[in-house]
C-alpha cells in the first residue's frame, strides 16, 4: 500500500492510566477524539479507535479489520466463540445460535418468560424492604433468571450465573494482566464445562424453546462441543451483564431526570426510548477489539500490518459530530444510529430479547409498582468500567408498593398496547387528515384503545392525502400501503368525513368541543420559497405545484407551461421525482395514473433540464436508487458539472455508483440520439433569479465562479412550509408550542409534518403514529383527558367512506391502455361521483382473520441472502403472515441457483447488507452466476427489500442493489419500488418487510392474470 500523503504515525497517548479509565473515561475520550480519534496507548497495549467516524469504518471492512484478533483476551477467557471469527466461519455459528433470537420466539415466548422472571424477582426484592441495592437484589438475579432459561441451563443458580458471567467478563477485559483475574475466570471457565456437559445430555430427551435443545435439534448441522462451549460461555458473559448493566443505567437515569421519568410515566410506550438512549449514554460493552490484516489508515492515521485495535464505543456513542449535547441522557433527542450493539456482520444477535427484557417487562414493573422509587438518601450510587461499564451500586428506597396481581399493567410489544384503562377507554377521537400520518394514528389508536370511536376530516373528497397527491404516480407501489388504509374503515367504529373544511365547516374549537382528543395530522403544502432575488417571477413554480398537477389533484387545474430550458433546485427525492417525470416519455409511464394529456402538455416542450443542488454529490440528499431509476430511460443525456464520478472505487459510495450508471457519464452511451439533456450542478448555489415580468436564467455560484443559465422556468423543491394563513395555523399561533412528542396540551396533539415539519418518509409516519397513540393513550389513562363527548354529526355536503369507494371504482372502471386508473380531477367530478348511488360498488375484499387480503393461486417463494442472519429472520416473519393466504415457501439463496427460478412464481428477495457495499456472502455465488453466466430470466417476476444500515451513508444497501440490478440485467421483472429497512432508525426490519410485501402483492394481486 502506498502511504497517502496525508498520513500520520499513531499520536501516543501515554498519559492515559487504567484507573481514571476504569473511573471515568469520558473525559480521556473526548480529548482523544478532539485530537483525532485513534492513538496508541501504551497502558493497554492497543490502539485506542474513539471516532463515531473510526469506528464505523473498522465495521464497514472485515477484510481489513478482522474480528479473528490473535492472541486475543477474549479467546483466552472464553474460548473462541463466534464473535472472535469472520465470515463466512461467524455466520455458519450465529445462524445456529439465532433460532432462539428470532422475532416470533422472543415475542411469543421469551417475553412472558422475563414477564414470569421479572415478578419473583420483584417479589424478592420487595421483601427486602426499602434500602435494597437495585443492582445486586433486582438487576443481576433478574438477567441471570432469564439467561438460564434462555440457554437451557437448569442446573445452575442464578449466583453460579452471575459468577460465571462477571470472572469471565473480567478476564476478557484484563489488558492490566492481573494473575488473580485470570485464576478466577479459568476456575469459572472450567466450572461452565461441567454444568455444559451434564445440560447436554439431559436435553437430548428433554426438548424445548432452549437454546441448547436447539443446538441439538438438527444433528446434521451439529456445532462442535468446543464451540458450542465457547459460544455458551460468550452467552453467559454478555447475556447477563449486558441487560444487568443497562436496567441498572436505565433505572439510575430516570431516577436523576425527574422530568423525563413524568413523560414516561405519561406514555409508557415511551420505555424502548429510554432503552435506546440509556444504551447510548452509557453503552454496556464499552469496548471491543479487532486487528489489522494488513497496513493501512484509519482516520488519517497509518496503522500496521497485525495492529490491535481496541474499539470504544463508549466513546463513539458521545461523539459531539453526531450527537448534540452528547453528555446529556434525553430521551427526546433526534433519534441517530448509535453503536451499543455493534454494526454490520456482528451486529449483537440478542438485540431483541435484551429489548424485551428491559424496557417490555423491568423497567415498567420496577416503576409501575414502587410508588415513590427514589435513591436512596445517604447511600450514593456508583458506577465503574471502560471495557465493560455499568452500575456498580444503586441503593433506592420507596414509599409504598402497588400489587403485583391484578395491577392493570398489560405486556407491552413495541407500543402495541397499552394499560388495562387504556384497552378499556371509549374515547371519540377527530384526527384532521386522511394521509399516511392520519390514517396511521387512526390505525394505532385503534389498536392500542379497540373501543375508540375515531373520525378522520379531509378538506377534501377522498382520503389517503400524500399517497394520492404527493407519492409520483409512477411509483403505485409506494401508493398501495393505502390497501392498509381501505381495512382500517372497515370498523363500523372508524368514518371518514371528507369534503370539510377547517374554519369553514367547523373550526377547531368545535372539534376540541365535541371530541375528547383531538389530533391535527393536516401536513404542511406550501412550497417553501427560495428567497432570492426574482423568486416572485412569473414562471417559478414549487414542485408541489407539478407533482399535485400530474397526481391530478382538484387543486392544480391549470397546466403550467414550462418552456425548453428548465432549471430544478434541489436535489432531495421530491426533485429526483419532478425530474424523471419531466424527462420521460409518457411510454415509460405503463403501470401508473398519470394523465398523458397533462403530462404531455408539462414536457412537450423541454429539450435541457438543469438540476441544482448545494451539496457535493457524495452528500447530496437523493436516494441512489432513484437515480438508477433514471438510468433505464432512453434519449437522455445526461452531464455532470463539479463531481468526479470516479472518485471513489466501485460499491464504496452509492450516490456515486448510482451516477455513473446514467446515459452520457463516463463510459454509459445514450443508445438513441438525444432528445433531452440533464445538467447536475453540484456544490452549486442559486444567487438570482434573472427577468423582467417572467423567468430568463438563474445565477449560479459554483466552485468560485458565477455561472448563468438561460431558463424559462424555475422549480423549487426545496421543501416545504405550514401556509401560516388557514384556519389550524391561526388556532395553534394561539396556543403553546408542542411538545417533543407532538403534545400541545390534554385533548390537543399534532401528527405528521404538522409536529416535525416537512421532513420524514410514510414509514417514519408510522414510527410517530405509534409513539402519539402512546402519550393520547397516558393522558386518558391519568384522567387527563375524559371521555365523555359524542363526537360531531358530518355536515351536509361531507362525504363518507361509501363515496370514497364510489369514486375509486369509478376511475378503475375504464382506464386508458397502460394506466391502472383515470383519475376525476376536479372537485366537481369526485363529487357527483361520491354522491352517485346508481354505482355499484363490490366490495369484498375477502379478509383473512387477521385482515390481510387472500391472495388466490399465487404461488411465493421467499429467497434471502444474508450476511448476519437478519435477512432470514425477516423471510421467515414474511413466511408466518402469508401463511393462508398463498402458497409460501422460504430458501437460501446461497442454495439457488438462477435457472431454477420459477416463471409460475412470484419471488420476494429480501436481501441484508453492511457497510462495504457488497453483496452478502449468503448470495454472493447467486450474483455472480447473474454477472457471469447471464440467464435468460424473461418471465421471471420479483420484488426486492434491501435491509441496511443508513449511518454507512456511503454505501447503506447497495449490496441487495446490485444484486437487484443483475436480476434485472438478466430480463427479470421488478414489481413495485425497491425497499429498504434501515438498521439504524426505529422500525423493526419485520413492520416494514411486512407494509413492503403487503404493497407489492397488492400489485401482483390487481394484475389481470395471477400465476398458477
Amino acid at each position: 500500500m502506498n502511504k497517502p500523503i496525508n498520513a500520520r504515525p499513531a499520536p501516543v497517548a501515554d498519559w492515559v492510566d487504567l484507573e481514571t479509565l476504569y473511573q471515568d473515561p469520558f473525559p480521556i475520550y473526548k480529548r482523544l477524539r478532539r485530537e483525532g480519534g485513534v492513538h496508541w496507548v501504551p497502558c493497554v497495549n492497543r490502539y485506542l479507535i474513539t471516532s463515531y467516524d473510526a469506528v464505523i469504518t473498522t465495521e464497514h471492512d472485515q477484510a481489513t479489520y478482522s474480528a479473528n484478533e490473535k492472541d486475543s483476551l477474549q479467546i483466552r477467557a472464553m474460548g473462541h466463540s463466534m464473535l472472535r471469527r469472520d465470515d463466512p466461519e461467524h455466520y455458519r455459528e450465529r445462524r445456529q445460535w439465532q433460532t432462539v433470537f428470532k422475532p416470533n420466539a422472543v415475542k411469543n415466548v421469551w417475553t412472558q418468560t422475563f414477564h414470569d422472571k421479572g415478578r419473583e424477582q420483584l417479589a424478592r426484592f420487595i421483601d427486602k424492604g426499602p434500602g435494597a441495592d437495585l443492582i445486586w437484589d433486582f438487576a443481576a438475579p433478574f438477567a441471570a433468571e432469564c439467561l438460564k432459561s434462555l440457554l437451557g441451563l437448569y442446573n445452575a443458580s442464578a449466583e453460579d450465573l452471575q459468577r460465571w458471567s462477571q470472572t469471565l467478563i473480567d478476564a476478557t477485559g484484563n489488558y492490566g494482566d492481573d494473575p488473580e483475574v485470570w485464576a478466577a475466570g479459568r476456575r469459572s471457565f472450567d466450572e461452565v464445562d461441567v454444568a455444559l456437559d451434564e445440560m447436554l445430555a439431559w436435553h437430548l430427551h428433554h426438548r424445548d424453546h432452549s437454546l441448547i435443545s436447539s443446538l441439538l435439534s438438527s444433528p446434521e448441522e451439529q456445532m462442535p462441543l468446543e464451540k458450542i462451549r465457547a459460544n455458551i460461555k460468550m452467552s453467559i458473559g454478555g447475556g447477563l451483564n449486558e441487560p444487568r448493566d443497562a436496567l441498572g443505567v436505565a433505572a439510575w437515569a430516570m431516577l436523576t431526570h425527574p422530568d423525563q421519568r413524568r413523560a414516561v410515566e405519561r406514555d409508557p410506550s415511551l420505555w424502548p426510548t429510554v432503552f435506546d438512549e440509556t444504551i447510548r449514554w452509557v453503552a454496556p460493552i464499552g469496548l471491543y477489539s479487532r486487528q489489522t490484516t494488513k497496513r493501512t489508515v484509519l482516520a488519517g492515521v497509518e496503522l500496521p500490518e497485525g495492529a490491535r485495535l481496541g474499539i470504544c464505543i463508549l466513546s463513539a456513542n458521545r461523539d459531539e459530530s453526531i450527537w448534540d449535547r452528547p453528555d446529556a441522557f434525553d430521551i427526546h433527542r433526534e433519534v441517530k444510529p448509535h453503536l451499543a450493539f455493534s454494526k454490520g456482520t456482528h451486529v449483537c444477535l440478542g438485540a431483541r430479547a435484551a429489548r424485551a427484557e428491559i424496557a417490555d417487562v423491568a423497567l415498567p414493573l420496577l416503576f409501575n409498582h414502587l410508588n415513590g422509587l427514589e435513591l436512596h438518601p445517604d447511600r450514593a450510587p456508583t458506577i465503574g468500567g471502560w471495557v465493560f461499564r455499568g452500575m456498580l451500586s444503586l441503593p433506592v428506597i420507596w414509599h409504598d408498593v402497588r400489587p403485583l396481581e391484578g395491577s392493570g399493567v398489560s405486556m407491552s410489544v413495541r407500543g402495541q398496547v397499552g394499560s388495562a384503562a387504556e384497552s378499556e377507554a371509549t374515547p371519540h377521537v377527530a384526527i384532521v387528515g386522511a394521509g399516511p400520518a392520519g390514517c396511521f394514528t387512526a390505525k394505532e389508536i385503534q389498536r392500542r384503545m379497540p373501543g375508540a370511536h375515531i373520525d378522520l376530516f379531509d378538506r377534501l373528497p377522498v382520503p389517503y392525502g400524500l399517497l394520492r397527491y404527493g407519492v409520483a404516480g409512477d411509483h403505485q407501489g409506494t401508493k398501495a400501503v393505502a390497501r392498509q388504509f381501505d381495512r382500517l374503515f372497515d370498523s363500523p367504529k372508524v368514518r371518514f368525513i371528507g369534503n370539510t373544511t377547517i374554519g369553514q365547516h367547523v373550526t377547531v374549537d368545535d372539534l376540541r368541543a365535541s371530541y375528547d382528543a383531538v389530533v391535527l395530522a393536516s401536513g404542511v403544502h406550501a412550497d417553501r420559497r427560495l428567497e432570492i432575488p426574482g423568486d416572485a417571477l412569473a414562471r417559478v413554480y414549487g414542485a408541489g405545484c407539478i407533482t399535485r398537477r400530474l397526481n391530478g389533484h382538484p387543486d392544480e387545474t391549470e397546466t403550467p407551461r414550462l418552456g425548453r430550458h428548465v432549471a430544478i433546485i434541489g436535489q432531495g427525492n421530491v426533485a429526483i421525482d419532478v425530474l424523471r417525470l419531466l424527462s420521460i416519455r409518457a411510454a415509460d409511464l405503463e403501470g401508473s395514473d398519470i394523465d398523458d394529456a397533462v403530462h404531455g402538455a408539462l414536457t412537450r416542450e423541454i429539450d435541457t433540464l438543469h438540476i441544482i443542488g448545494r451539496s457535493s454529490a457524495q452528500q447530496a440528499r437523493f436516494d441512489p436508487v432513484m437515480i438508477r431509476e433514471l438510468s433505464r430511460f432512453s434519449g437522455i443525456e445526461h452531464r455532470l458539472h463539479g463531481v468526479n464520478p470516479d472518485s471513489a472505487p466501485e460499491g464504496k459510495d452509492a450516490r456515486l455508483d448510482a451516477l455513473r450508471t446514467l446515459p452520457g457519464v463516463g463510459r454509459v452511451e445514450v443508445e438513441e440520439a438525444p432528445r433531452m439533456t440533464v445538467e447536475w450542478w453540484f456544490e452549486a448555489v442559486p444567487e438570482r433569479i434573472d427577468g423582467q415580468t417572467r423567468v430568463e436564467g438563474v445565477v449560479l455560484y459554483h466552485h468560485e465562479e458565477t455561472v448563468a443559465l438561460a431558463v424559462d422556468a424555475v422549480i423549487t423543491a426545496i421543501g416545504f412550509v405550514p401556509d401560516p394563513a388557514d384556519a389550524i395555523s391561526s388556532a395553534l399561533s394561539e396556543l403553546p408550542a408542542a411538545s417533543e412528542t407532538g403534545r400541545v396540551e390534554a385533548g390537543l396533539y399534532l401528527a405528521g409534518w404538522r409536529r416535525r415539519g416537512a421532513r420524514g418518509t410514510i414509514p417514519d409516519q408510522r414510527t410517530d403514529a405509534r409513539a402519539l397513540a402512546g402519550v393520547i393513550g397516558a393522558d386518558i389513562a391519568a384522567g387527563e383527558v375524559r371521555c365523555q363527548r359524542d363526537g360531531l354529526v358530518p355536515h351536509s355536503g361531507a362525504t363518507d367512506i361509501d363515496g370514497w369507494r364510489r369514486i375509486d371504482h369509478l376511475e378503475r372502471m375504464q382506464p386508458p391502455l397502460g394506466r391502472v386508473r383515470t383519475k376525476l380531477a376536479t372537485l366537481e367530478a369526485l363529487l357527483a361521483a361520491a354522491r352517485d348511488e346508481s354505482l355499484v360498488v363490490e366490495y369484498d375484499a375477502q379478509r383473512t382473520t387477521d385482515g390481510g387480503d387472500r391472495l388466490g393461486d399465487l404461488t411465493i417463494s421467499i429467497l434471502f441472502g444474508t450476511e448476519s442472519g437478519n435477512a432470514e429472520l425477516v423471510a421467515e416473519e414474511l413466511e408466518y403472515s402469508l401463511d393462508g393466504r398463498c402458497a409460501v415457501s422460504v430458501a437460501d439463496l446461497a442454495d439457488t441457483d438462477p435457472p431454477s427460478l420459477d416463471p409460475e412464481r412470484f419471488y420476494l428477495i429480501v436481501c441484508s447488507t453492511y457497510g462495504d457495499g457488497e453483496v452478502p456472502s449468503g448470495a454472493r455465488g447467486f450474483y455472480e452466476a447473474l454477472r457471469d453466466d447471464a440467464p435468460d430470466l424473461a418471465g421471471i417476476r420479483f420484488a426486492s427489500l434491501g435491509l441496511g444500515d443508513s449511518s454507512y451513508a456511503k454505501t447503506y444497501s447497495r449490496g441487495s442493489e446490485r444484486l437487484t440490478e443483475a436480476l434485472i440485467a438478466c430480463g427479470a421483472t421488478q414489481i413495485g419500488e425497491y425497499g429498504r429497512h434501515d438498521a439504524s432508525g426505529a422500525l423493526a426490519a419485520s413492520d416494514v418487510a411486512l407494509d413492503w410485501a403487503e404493497g407489492v402483492l397488492a400489485l401482483v394481486a390487481s394484475e389481470a392474470k395471477l400465476p398458477a
